[in-house]
């Protein structure tokens, strides 16, 4: 199983970031072309069938990068990138658990005004870009951990 673990990681790590662009691309420009209060009801509609491809692809890429930072201890460089591959997932998923997800409920309750709505949407849309840069960091770090591993 260890072997498979830097494979796990990596294409997890960039169909994640590949899920990023589809929802910021597709979902995000779809969501800001529309009212607010039909954003709100159209968003109620699809982010429950966005969010389990999400973790579907998100927590097996999460856990082999924990155990690849873990497996590694002996091996300074390389440990090193597997750990700032870590930190970008945590760093994203961090900007999820804090605004994302209680504001996804909110759209999903419509529980704000359409002003506010807008505003929580472009904010949205803003930490959603900060989250795929920092997922796609971390992609090319867990390809240079791979690549030194190879090499040593």
């Amino acid at each position: 199983m260890k072997k498979y673990l830097p494979y796990i990681s990596i294409i997890g790590i960039a169909a994640f970031v590949g899920n990023m662009l589809v929802i910021g691309f597709g979902f995000g420009a779809f969501w800001q072309s529309l009212e607010p209060m039909e954003f709100m009801k159209q968003f109620t509609l699809q982010f429950p069938n966005l969010l389990p491809p999400t973790m579907g692809i998100l927590l097996p890429a999460l856990l082999a990068t924990i155990a690849l930072v873990i497996n590694t201890k002996g091996q300074k460089e390389v440990r090193k990138n597997w750990s700032i591959a870590l930190a970008g997932l945590v760093i994203a998923c961090t900007i999820t658990t804090a605004y994302h997800l209680p504001t996804n409920l909110g759209f999903m309750e419509s529980e704000y005004s359409a002003e506010v709505a807008t505003s929580k949407l472009n904010l949205w849309m803003l930490l959603h870009w900060v989250r795929t840069v920092v997922v796609f960091i971390a992609a090319i770090f867990a390809v240079k951990a791979f690549e030194l591993s190879t090499n040593n």
